[in-house]
């Protein structure tokens, strides 16, 4: 398996994923196929790349395809506010940023879970409140590890699956923004064992309302996800903006 996941990660855009995302997407595609790594070169060349395709709707669909050397720059004037413009899902937010910072602010955090948080926390931490940034690309939490020196942001980075995660921190708010709808098999069971084992007061969970051509979705409101918050009998509001649905939910997790 060790070979698979070193060739795996020679593509640029998958070279800083977690070993154990490549493993699990391996097994589940040979699970689903009943097979094995095939000896053969030829299918071991398919193999590869149909989880390469499968690990790009995790890391690829939001990342930076261009740029590398002007991010390089960016990163080594501590130019953070720019670097924002590189990275698809933080540039199509950053309209809407202001709401978001507003709706954090009037919550009063003292610490704040960010999971997917690609280079969110570069808009939204503050001195104000403790920030653990979860994510999947290495490249990206290495950012967001120099913007928290830069600005003395007290804080903690985690490289990894969070489907494989059963502990987190207990925080104010939890944010999860675009990460549900591409978090892979099982989903409503996965985002259900979320919202119920993370200690938060809040949490501030987003989807987008265009597909990735930048067409206006047929049916942006995701059903599925407000029956699991109903289920749940968490109490919540939805902002809709150009771009993202927000849902803002309460959750009394000391009787959960």
């Amino acid at each position: 398996m060790a070979d698979i996941v070193a060739e795996i990660k020679q593509k640029r855009e998958l070279h800083d994923l977690p070993d154990e995302l490549i493993v699990k997407t391996v097994n589940e595609y040979l699970a689903k196929h009943k097979a094995q790594i095939p000896n053969n070169s030829k299918e071991r060349k398919m193999l590869i790349k149909e989880i390469r395709a499968e690990l790009r709707r995790y890391a690829g669909q939001y990342a930076s395809a261009q740029g590398g050397k002007k991010i390089k720059t960016l990163i080594e004037q501590h130019r953070f506010s720019e670097l924002l413009q590189y990275h698809s899902s933080t540039r199509e937010r950053l309209i809407d940023y202001p709401l978001v910072k507003k709706i954090i602010s009037d919550l009063k955090p003292n610490s704040i879970l960010d999971i997917g948080c690609g280079l969110n926390p570069l808009a939204v931490a503050t001195p104000n409140a403790r920030y653990h940034a979860y994510d999947i690309k290495e490249d990206d939490l290495n950012i967001v590890h120099e913007f928290f020196k830069e600005h003395k942001i007290e804080g903690d980075i985690h490289h990894a699956d969070v489907r494989l995660i059963n502990n987190f921190p207990s925080v104010d708010i939890c944010l999860m923004f675009k990460l549900l709808d591409i978090i892979g098999q099982d989903r409503n069971e996965i985002t259900r064992k979320l919202l119920i084992n993370i200690k938060s007061k809040y949490f501030i969970i987003s989807f987008a309302t265009r597909t990735l051509s930048g067409k206006p979705m047929n049916r942006p409101y995701r059903r599925w996800f407000e029956g699991i918050i109903n289920e749940l009998k968490y109490s919540y509001k939805v902002i809709r903006t150009k771009q993202e649905l927000f849902y803002i939910i309460t959750k009394d997790f000391k009787s959960a």
